[in-house]
């Protein structure tokens, strides 16, 4: 009976930690975690934001199902300048078609778009085509990962971390006529990646070793770890109103919303990064461009899982992890950096992690840890 009740009670745990601001999935679409009051775009479902009070649901944005208009609760929303049809939306009967004067007559079918992301994944190609061209010594997709990077992430601190460029291939591809992308859609949470941290993330990831146990190492510091240190300068930096290192995890990192130096944008370039880079280092013969095409055409489904598992494997372990993150090891490189890092966000008196008791260390790095795993609990309820 307690082995059954502490299975529960962990379901539920995992479950609690959608909050207002994050991305929710129902039956009958996406969309966030808001107010009621707040959803005028579209309709609420119940029970997908389950750690927020009950006037806070997931507020979903829809078309009808014809593309003749927008799906809105009509008992909460007027259709301005149109009239609401039934049996054109998903949900109760208050959710119907806001149709516009003038836009009653369904839309033909026509066929679907091209994925946002399919533009991005046709750049990497002509990028690695460039790349086997130029030759050299280093690996295509590694050249590709340099040219994503170069402009913002090639100082000499990224220098000292992971080594620098290829600048031979970079006025190649300016020679080519290339310019440098900086941002592109991600397909699931409709997010502006931003390339050059996505590329610098996934070339640590594919130059050095991966770290094992519960230990940390530079490929980390790129994506994830990087994240995770200024995110605790912000936590210090607010601790006068958050004395709680979990709190402040489960209210603020990873959120779609807050605009934190970890919020949700970020994670998904930590795991695309790392699931992609871990694929080519496994296999040389495969190529970044197609790699992140699988991941944009539905591999995102479960990057959360492939990510949060295949780096920290289970809630106790992404603990120890966090904590190592955050502790001083034996490279000078890191511990300068993180430094560097923690006084950038919480300024140059900041209380460093070294300093932290253990009480509010194991506070902290649970908050971490639930909060990674809460994330892979919906992308996993979302799935099923």
């Amino acid at each position: 009976m307690l082995v059954h009740h502490l299975t529960i009670t962990s379901f539920l745990v995992g479950l609690s930690l959608a909050r207002i601001g994050d991305v929710c999935r129902a039956p009958q679409g996406s969309g966030t975690c808001r107010s009621e009051s707040s959803c005028t775009t579209g309709f609420t479902v119940t029970n997908a934001c389950p750690n927020d009070p009950t006037s806070v649901k997931c507020c979903v944005q829809a078309s009808c199902k014809d593309n003749s208009g927008q799906c809105l609760d009509k008992t909460r929303n007027s259709c301005a300048g149109g009239t609401f049809k039934a049996n054109l939306c998903p949900g109760g009967d208050n959710v119907q078609c806001c149709q516009k004067t003038g836009g009653t007559t369904p839309k033909p079918p026509v066929t679907p778009a091209p994925s946002p992301s399919n533009p991005f994944v046709e750049y990497l190609r002509h990028l690695h085509n460039l790349a086997t061209q130029y030759g050299g010594d280093r690996p295509a997709n590694q050249l590709v990962m340099e040219w994503l990077r170069h402009e913002e992430y090639n100082g000499l601190e990224w220098k000292a971390l992971i080594g620098g460029v290829d600048d031979g291939f970079t006025d190649y591809v300016k020679k080519a006529g290339v310019s440098p992308l900086a941002t592109f859609k991600d397909p699931e949470y409709n997010l502006d990646i931003k390339i050059s941290h996505l590329g610098a993330c996934m070339n640590g990831v594919f130059v050095k070793d991966p770290a094992t146990g519960t230990d940390t190492n530079r490929a980390d510091v790129t994506g994830w770890g990087g994240d995770w240190m200024t995110f605790y300068g912000e936590w210090r930096r607010d601790s006068d109103k958050e004395p709680k290192g979990g709190k402040y995890c489960l209210d603020h990192m990873c959120n779609a919303v807050d605009d934190t130096t970890f919020k949700l944008r970020d994670l998904v370039e930590d795991a695309d990064c790392y699931n992609v880079g871990m694929r080519l280092r496994a296999n040389p013969s495969l190529s970044i461009a197609d790699e992140m095409g699988k991941v944009l055409a539905g591999g995102y489904k479960t990057r959360m899982k492939s990510f949060v598992e295949g780096r920290f494997r289970d809630r106790a372990t992404a603990q120890a992890i966090a904590k190592n993150m955050l502790l001083p090891g034996n490279d000078i490189v890191i511990n300068a950096g993180r430094i560097k890092l923690v006084q950038q966000q919480g300024g140059f008196f900041v209380k460093l992690p070294l300093w932290l008791s253990d009480e509010d260390m194991n506070d902290l790095t649970k908050g971490f840890a639930d909060r990674l795993f809460g994330i892979v609990q919906l992308e996993n309820m979302a799935t099923n």
